[in-house]
């Protein structure tokens, strides 16, 4: 291509340019003047470059459709902007900012949660779309848990026999046991221990605890000699939960779950724990209930009879006494529901940007 023109419109001379070189180029009303050009040779596109560098023009590349505009120097002129973040850290955003924009000033304020950053126009728009995605209000879990005890004789008479082999993340195994559960429970084999609700953060870990602490002995041993010692341990049924929430509603949750019994050493006044753990990591749907089965332990009780009277007569009171012990095995069953939270503000983001007052801008915003 080759121009030869005198005191001509500038705007002419780009939309011939822009017209012979089949380019999608938008020129703003404020590019006005004339030029002398005589260039030979060159494509449509270096003819645009030339024209925009020597008349101080602001040529924007960024999108499908570029476009031209007046004051190439005032939109790289350096102003400061700044954000109220309402959910996320100044921290967290600022670290992707400057991912993004290794040229940007950052600048954060943690006690205000205030991002302040020293960026071009067209930078702190790119910024406010940054932060617009990451300022969003977290997604939350509803998780309803029902802890029952079930008798293992009326587990094994139901046909149930949990084989976490066969346990996969699209459910199968994991979700149907519930109708022989609900069964056992209407006939008194089943006994429901707790039903709490606990609400959790997308990503983060909820903690259930359904116990007390209790006196633990341990033993040391040092140079031969064997000493004990109690200390106060967590027993009962313990349960982590992290989710990670999906468009569809769905739930893909990480779950560890613990029953640790107390066993009484009466010689020590204290107990020793006994204890049954379960992990997986499956993908839960809202309607479905999620059974986690297989922690077995066993119930030792002591029973002591007499014969009225005759079994309180000193010395031969004993020969009508009985002593005998019993065992009885149950299993620990952990039933989950989870159902996201639909908040409709949660993609709001509240953002002003105010332009520092060096910037010499008097509008607010971007």
């Amino acid at each position: 291509m080759t121009i030869n023109v005198s005191d001509a419109p500038i705007r002419s001379i780009l939309e011939g340019v822009i017209k012979a070189g089949n380019m999608n180029v938008l020129i703003d009303d404020s590019v006005q003047g004339n030029m002398t050009l005589h260039i030979e040779h060159v494509t449509p596109e270096e003819v645009v470059d030339v024209i925009t560098e020597s008349q101080n023009l602001f040529y924007d590349k960024s999108g499908t459709v570029r476009y031209i505009t007046a004051g190439r120097n005032h939109e790289r002129e350096i102003k400061y902007y700044t954000w109220q973040l309402q959910y996320t850290t100044p921290e967290y955003v600022a670290e992707a900012v400057q991912a993004m924009i290794p040229a940007a000033k950052i600048k954060h304020h943690s006690l205000s949660n205030t991002l302040v950053v020293g960026a071009t126009k067209r930078e702190a728009q790119l910024i406010n779309k940054l932060v617009a995605q990451l300022d969003k209000k977290p997604l939350q879990v509803d998780v309803s848990v029902r802890i029952m005890s079930i008798d293992r004789k009326a587990l094994k008479k139901q046909g149930i026999e949990w084989d976490w082999s066969t346990w996969s993340n699209e459910g199968g195994s994991l979700f149907s046991w519930v109708g022989h559960i609900q069964a056992l429970e209407e006939k008194g084999d089943a006994e429901i221990l707790a039903n709490p609700h606990i609400m959790a953060m997308n990503g983060q870990a909820a903690h259930i605890l359904i116990g007390d602490r209790v006196p633990v002995a341990k033993e040391h041993t040092k140079q031969g000699e064997k000493t004990t010692s109690v200390s106060y341990e967590e027993a009962g049924v313990k349960l982590n939960y992290t989710p990670i929430i999906h468009a569809d509603g769905s739930v893909t949750a990480a779950i560890e779950a613990e029953v640790s019994t107390p066993v009484l050493v009466p010689e020590m006044k204290a107990y020793r724990i006994s204890t049954r753990r379960a992990k997986t990591v499956v993908r839960m749907k809202p309607d479905k209930t999620l059974v986690i089965g297989g922690l077995i332990g066993k119930e030792e009780m002591e029973h002591f009879r007499k014969v009225p009277l005759l079994g309180d007569i000193p010395l031969v009171g004993k020969l009508f006494q009985s002593r005998y012990k019993t065992s009885k095995e149950t299993e620990v069953v952990i039933m989950l529901q989870a159902r996201p939270i639909q908040d409709e503000e949660q993609n709001t983001v509240a953002t002003e940007l105010f332009p520092s007052i060096e910037g010499g801008d008097k509008d607010k915003g971007i």
